[in-house]
């Protein structure tokens, strides 16, 4: 079995963001301001109505009451287009 060193992932937001790193862990604010396509609103509507998904899924942790976001991981939770469980 042959170990890759930091592999670099390849996302098309990379060349036209580039303090946005793949797997970046974000706020809410952050992560509307690095992915033109969400808002604050539609993040935070996503969270309300799948929290508990988004939380067994590991897309969203709290570190204290912060809450914060794996855009990666909420991402791919977002285009799979149904909650964690009917996956």
């Amino acid at each position: 079995m042959q170990l890759v060193e930091n592999p670099t992932p390849l996302t098309l937001n990379n060349a036209e963001q580039p303090n946005c790193q793949t797997g970046a862990i974000h706020t809410v604010q952050t992560l509307a301001s690095f992915e033109p396509a969400l808002n604050e609103g539609g993040i935070r509507w996503t969270i309300f109505q799948h929290k508990q998904d988004l939380i067994d899924y590991g897309a969203i942790f709290y570190n204290g009451k912060k809450l914060l976001i794996d855009r990666d991981l909420f991402i791919t939770f977002l285009k799979k287009g149904q909650s964690y469980e009917n996956a």
